[in-house]
Parts: C-alpha cells; sequence; structure tokens
C-alpha cells in the first residue's frame, strides 16, 4: 500500500529542520525554502501568519506578506535566488517560538493531508490556472497591508493564500475553489478596513 500523501505535513517537518540547522532570521529562513515549490512557499508563511503566537509579534503580518510577494515574483521570472531587503532578512523569529507554532501546527496538517486529493483539476493543472492563483494570491498579500490595521482582518487573505498554496501542492481544485471564495471575503473586508482607515 502507498504511503498517503503528505504535503502540507512535508512542509512542516522540512521547515523544522531548516530552523535547527541554519537558524531563524528572515534570510535564514527564505535561503532555506527558495529552492522548494512555491506552493510549499505559500502554505509555510500564510500558515505563520495564521498562528498567533507570530501574527502577534509586531510588523510579522507585513514581513511574511512581504515575503509572499518576493517568492511569487520569483516564481514569474524564474529566478533561483531570493533577494531580500537586509532590515527583513536579519530580523529573527525565535527558535523555541518557531518549535512551538510547528508542533501546534503539526495535528493540523495531518488533518489538512487527510482532506486533500487531486479533484476539479481543470483550476490548478494548467500554467494558465497556476499563473491565475499566483496572480492573486500576490493581490491577496497587498491587501494584508491593509488589512493589517485592524486585528485579525489579516486572515481571511491568510487563509485564502493558505488555501491556495495546498491546492498548489496537492493539485487540489477544490482548495482552489476554497480559496477563491476567501477572496470574495477578503475584497468586502478591504473595502471596509480602507474606508475606516482612510
Amino acid at each position: 500500500m502507498p504511503d498517503r500523501i503528505r504535503p502540507l505535513e512535508a512542509v512542516i517537518d522540512d521547515f523544522s529542520d531548516a530552523i535547527h540547522a541554519d537558524g531563524t532570521s528572515v534570510g535564514a529562513l527564505v535561503h532555506a525554502f527558495e529552492d522548494r515549490s512555491l506552493g510549499a512557499v505559500l502554505v509555510l508563511l500564510s500558515g505563520l501568519q495564521l498562528i498567533p503566537i507570530i501574527g502577534a509579534i509586531p510588523g510579522a503580518t507585513d514581513v511574511l506578506a512581504g515575503l509572499v510577494l518576493i517568492f511569487i515574483v520569483q516564481s514569474w521570472i524564474g529566478r533561483k535566488g531570493v533577494w531580500v531587503p537586509q532590515f527583513i532578512g536579519k530580523r529573527e523569529i525565535g527558535e523555541q517560538r518557531l518549535d512551538s507554532a510547528i508542533e501546534k501546527a503539526r495535528p493540523w496538517a495531518q488533518r489538512v493531508d487527510a482532506l486533500l486529493k487531486t479533484r476539479l483539476s481543470i483550476l490548478v493543472k494548467s500554467r494558465i490556472a497556476r499563473l491565475g492563483i499566483t496572480v492573486v494570491c500576490a493581490g491577496l498579500a497587498m491587501s494584508i497591508f491593509v488589512l493589517g490595521f485592524v486585528p485579525f482582518a489579516a486572515m481571511p487573505p491568510s487563509f485564502a493564500i493558505l488555501a491556495f498554496g495546498l491546492a498548489l501542492l496537492g493539485r487540489d481544485g477544490l482548495m482552489a475553489l476554497i480559496g477563491y471564495l476567501f477572496v470574495g471575503g477578503t475584497l468586502i473586508l478591504s473595502g471596509r478596513v480602507w474606508g475606516m482607515v482612510f
């Protein structure tokens, strides 16, 4: 019997190995994942945003959203290396904090992996479909810079990016569909927050 598919748990395992080997500065984390698939990176970065122990760090939401944009642009131009501004690259997240977040995330990763299947592949399989997902994720990441002014308002776009990352990892079109549903909620919320802030 073949091993079960566990793309999300595998991402977490790789991330855990990386932080113990290379440190927990943003630059080290980016370097550890620059050769991974875009789906893995989107899952990792959006997942970190959704974990309260990480999201509560001042400025963490904006840094993670910025990294999402950097990796997406990298995927568009086909670059292997990822350039990160020095003031971002030197920021330390902390090994103990990340270890705690990983252990809290692992049971959820196992549950999500059990749900992933290859279905509705038209939404994820073609080059155009994947490009569409990356464009939408770039827009979602940019919305986080505005939504970050309001507590918890960045959660809908983060959930959407997570769903799109899972869709790319597991070739699961249903996850992509869920991501698009969160996009609708993000657009409504962004309009309201924009009116409140500006």
